[in-house]
């Protein structure tokens, strides 16, 4: 039961810390800071960084890193996107980290999430890995994971709804450094709560005919598609997808010589070599539906994926992200 008295992720706490600077513990929430209705505080704590966007993506790692190539890596991750809240707060004086953790887990499990993944310091993975794969790292501010704080928790959570699953991260850490090199209370208990309620993104793209892909094939080689639809992390195409499909199939039925690169591109959230794989599968898939639904020639049709190597828009918004999100058809 989740205590009366009483995500790390995605953004880099450095990067709120700059934006949202730690008040003092004086026991009020920041201005504009709030819970999200779907998960309570624990008792007596109060919110020192708050930020909240409409739509975002967030890294939920299933797993501790280890050390690939020249860098950390989890293990296990996905990623989720949807309205998102991140929420930093200090907890009373005297409570523990594990106390608030425990708290937290408990409470997520009586509303019926699944915990996906759970560690505290070493299970995380060799040192502070875990907590610089998911903030870097910067001096100036202490981070879970490293000397200045201790008895670092972690988990991920998710519940499966009809109207959109919810994913949530818990990170507790207790500050064990003065609070005038940090901007925070040292001996305290803070608390990293994020939450992303997923949905699908407002569609403000329109459906590219088949005309329009024939000039712009004639025009530049290439016709950037943006009504081709994947779930997350995924390579299956939505039914959403069939509008988008059907003017592919049309353009390629009209011009019969026609053989095209359909190239997949995603935006640089993420590891750059899952990407690149993701991107191809996604691809590959589109390709199998206009074989397969609308007898399309594989000769005429040659996947392949590019990743996040050639953007089309800053990955630095939501709004060139979705930009850079794309499947496009190159004229061979």
């Amino acid at each position: 039961m989740f205590s009366r008295r009483g995500s790390c992720l995605g953004f880099l706490l450095v990067f709120l810390m700059s934006f949202f600077p730690v008040s003092p513990a004086s026991g009020a929430d920041i201005k504009g800071g709030k819970d999200s209705p779907l998960l309570r505080r624990y008792e007596g704590s109060f919110i020192v960084q708050y930020s909240a966007k409409e739509y975002d993506v967030t890294v939920i790692p299933l797993g501790k890193t280890e050390y690939r190539g020249d860098r950390y890596v989890f293990t296990a991750s996905e990623k989720a996107e949807g309205r998102t809240a991140r929420l930093l707060y200090v907890a009373p004086a005297g409570r523990s980290a594990l106390e608030v953790f425990r708290n937290y887990e408990g409470e997520l499990k009586e509303k019926g999430y699944e915990i996906l993944f759970s560690g505290s310091k070493d299970e995380l993975g060799p040192y502070d890995s875990f907590a610089e794969t998911l903030y870097g790292r910067d001096r100036q501010y202490p981070i879970p994971g490293d000397e200045r704080t201790k008895n670092q928790q972690f988990l991920s959570a998710r519940l499966v709804r009809t109207e959109g699953n919810v994913y949530v991260t818990v990170c507790a850490f207790e500050n064990n450094f003065w609070g005038s090199e940090t901007k925070m209370e040292k001996g305290r208990t803070y608390c990293r709560v994020d939450m992303v309620e997923t949905k699908p993104m407002e569609t403000k793209m329109v459906t590219v005919t088949s005309e329009e892909m024939a000039r712009g094939l004639e025009s530049s080689g290439k016709i950037a598609l943006y009504g081709i639809y994947f779930d997350t992390d995924k390579a299956d195409v939505k039914p959403e997808s069939k509008a988008a499909l059907e003017e592919m199939a049309k353009l390629l039925k009209t011009f019969p010589d026609l053989r095209v690169l359909v190239v997949g591109h995603t935006d640089s959230t993420g590891d750059r070599e899952y990407n690149m794989g993701l991107s191809r599968r996604r691809a590959e898939a589109v390709v199998k539906s206009l074989r397969e639904s609308y007898g399309i020639a594989a000769s005429r049709l040659v996947p392949a994926g590019v990743g996040m190597l050639a953007p089309v828009a800053s990955n630095r918004t939501e709004e060139g992200r979705a930009k850079n999100r794309r499947v496009e058809l190159v004229e061979m």
